[in-house]
Parts: C-alpha cells; structure tokens; sequence
C-alpha cells in the first residue's frame, strides 16, 4: 500500500491513553466526520469498524492512526490488541463507542487508517468498471468478487462512496488489495479502456451475446450498470461488445453483484 500521507504524529511514551468517557472528547468529534465522504476525503482517512475490519487493514499493511475500544473488547482481543502500539490505542466506554460507531450495535472496536492507495496496473489486461452502482452491499461485494476473480483493478463512474463503512464491510478487506479508481463518468471509462488496449464489454439484461460464448482470454473492460436502470444507451452503443446472461422470463434482471459474480468467474473457467 502507498498511503497518500503520514500518520499524524502521537507522543511515543509506550502508554495507553487513559480511558475516554465524555461524548464531548474532541477525538469522537474527529470521529464523527469520519461518517460522510467529504469528512473522510479531507481527512485522507477511512473508518474501520469491528474486529475483522480491523484484522484485514493490519494484514493489508494499513497505516492504522486510531484503535478505540471498550474494555470488554480489549479482553476479549488481547491477540489482536497486541498488534497495535500502545500510543495508537484508546479505550472508550460503551456510550462512547457507540457515538462514534456507524453501525446500531458495534461490536467493540473502531480504528481509523490512511486511505489505502493500491498502485494502479501498468498495462492492466482485464478490468471491472461499474457505472452508478449506489447500494453499498453491491458494490462492496462486487469489489469483494472482482478480487477473488484476479481483476487487475475496479473502476468506479458516479458510484457509492467506496471507503464508506458498509461498502468496506461488504467487501471484507478486498478494498486494502484492489487497485481501484474513480471517474466522473462512463465516457471517460470508455476512453481510458482503450487507452488501454481493452475490449469494452457492455453487459445487457437481454440482446447480447451470451457471456458463454465471449473469448474471456482477451484482454477486456467489463462494464456493469446501475441497479435500476442499468447500462444508459450511449455507454452500451460505444462499446465493443454487448453481453447478457440468459435466464427465465419469471424475473426482469439479476442483482448487479449476482450477475456480475456469473461473469467475473466465468473467465476463470477452465476450458
């Protein structure tokens, strides 16, 4: 990982902080900007929440800032907490916790960390772009997909915010592994692709080719659209390639992740 910027930097006297009990601590106050985009865009700070979470960012090599925690989950975790120096933990009670939490019923644990930046490919050869995918679960299993798929990199056009807590639960870690990149629009997608060298593949709920029988050993760029609307008709008539998974006329379309998990394994598939 290549962090954006350093840690700020906290007194090294090899001491846990003293227990935090005030809601009015200015630390929650840091926190609880951390719960929009644009407070976690100045920041250059994402906000990490529960055990797990916690576990991935230090197995990704995260620069971990702040690990703040009940004391019931400080021994319940003492593996775990042992991984964090002691200046970087802050232990809070369970009001605390919960003010700073996002989620209804936190498990015990928040950390905060450096903005992962996962170096873009060179000369990627097949990537996943999603074009306005809203709903965190999707996105964030999308990105979780599209890693176990061995994409190169996830491009994202007018999407969720990616480093929201939901997407990055959704995604279990896959967010500290991907190269991932944003853009304005699927038109800029389009021509960074070819850029690229890449195939554009646009997907279609029908009257396309079958994603069965695509050459998925080509170097490509596949596109997925929004839950509602899908794919406008411009981005679709400017790429190379239309493709459709053919199901039963009993439902409109299939769930953006399950549709895009059929397609992102499907060229893993021996042939």
């Amino acid at each position: 990982m290549i962090p954006n910027r350093e840690a700020p930097p906290l007194p090294d006297n090899g001491q846990q902080n003293p227990l935090i009990t005030s809601r009015r601590n200015p630390l929650v106050k840091q926190l609880r900007q951390l719960h929009t985009a644009r407070g976690r865009r100045e920041a250059g700070t994402v906000l990490l929440e529960g055990a797990h979470m916690v576990e991935e960012a230090l197995r990704h090599g995260l620069a971990l800032q702040r690990l703040v925690f009940t004391q019931g989950w400080g021994e319940n975790h003492a593996a775990l907490l042992a991984q964090v120096s002691p200046r970087l933990q802050h232990p809070v009670s369970e009001g605390v916790l919960e003010t700073v939490a996002t989620t209804v019923h936190p498990d015990g644990v928040v950390a905060t960390a450096l903005l992962p930046r996962t170096p873009w490919p060179r000369q990627p050869r097949f990537l996943l772009a999603l074009d306005r995918i809203q709903d965190p679960g999707n996105l964030g299993a999308l990105l979780r997909t599209a890693l176990a798929a061995e994409a190169d990199g996830v491009v994202l056009a007018q999407c969720a915010d990616p480093w929201q807590p939901k997407v990055l639960r959704a995604a279990a870690g896959a967010s500290f592994a991907l190269p991932i990149r944003q853009c304005p629009d699927g038109e800029i997608m389009l021509e960074e692709a070819r850029g690229w060298g890449l195939r554009t593949m646009a997907t279609c709920v029908a009257g396309g080719l079958p994603y069965t029988r695509l050459d998925w050993s080509l170097p490509s760029l596949l596109i997925l659209g929004n839950e509602g609307s899908g794919l406008s008709a411009e981005v679709v008539s400017r790429c190379q390639v239309a493709v459709s998974i053919p199901h039963s006329d009993a439902v409109d379309s299939l769930n953006v992740a399950v549709a895009g998990a059929l397609l992102l394994f499907e060229r893993l598939r021996p042939s």
